[in-house]
């Protein structure tokens, strides 16, 4: 009876194994130009551009920047095979169109991904901004201007319902729950003086 038991063990591994070669067979994979325009997640692509010898794609995020720090991922291929370059300096200057300073950062590679170069930049007014991306790699120098719209921070006024209501339950949860405690033990203190008086 154990070695039956110990065969049909091996005979649902096996079929295990068999299903999930089976489902892995029949997954769809992403197709190389689908891959192409992915952005990454919580990012959204500014533009693609030729820079000289590349092709330059800038992505931002927050997906509408605002006031602040904005980080940004740049990402770098050959113009001519399309072939990503995980070797190059880039760099990232945001100049306001109005008013304030030009802003510089180095964009280094993505631990996590090595073909996306990240950098942040304190986007500090509203309105334009310029970004020039200039990207140095085996291949020569190149520098290419894109431009996003630096929206007003909201602190405020529209848009926090979800918010608001979440504190206002927080609060109620908090009530509640400190009202059902204080109830609970007057009660059991006056069970326990009935008690005693028995």
């Amino acid at each position: 009876m154990k070695i039956i038991f110990v065969e049909s063990r091996w005979l649902y591994r096996w079929l295990l194994v068999l299903i999930m070669g089976a489902i892995g067979l029949f997954v769809p994979g992403f197709s190389a130009s689908a891959q192409d325009n992915e952005e990454i997640a919580g990012y959204t692509i500014v533009a693609e551009d030729p820079a000289g010898p590349h092709t330059v794609q800038l992505q931002v995020s927050p997906a509408s920047p605002i006031v602040g720090t904005s980080r940004f991922a740049v990402r770098v291929r050959d113009k001519v095979t399309g072939v990503d370059v995980d070797n190059a300096f880039v760099r990232l200057y945001a100049t306001p169109s109005e008013k304030g300073k030009k802003q510089y950062s180095p964009a280094l590679n993505s631990p996590f991904d090595p073909i996306y170069y990240l950098a942040q930049l304190d986007l500090e007014h509203v309105g334009v901004w310029a970004i020039d991306v200039e990207v140095d790699s085996e291949l020569g120098s190149g520098r290419t201007v894109m431009s996003i719209q630096v929206q007003p921070r909201q602190r405020s006024g529209s848009g926090n319902d979800w918010g608001s209501g979440l504190f206002i339950l927080v609060i109620l949860a908090f009530a509640l729950g400190i009202s059902w405690v204080t109830y609970s033990s007057k009660k059991a203190l006056r069970q326990r003086a009935e008690q005693k008086m028995r």
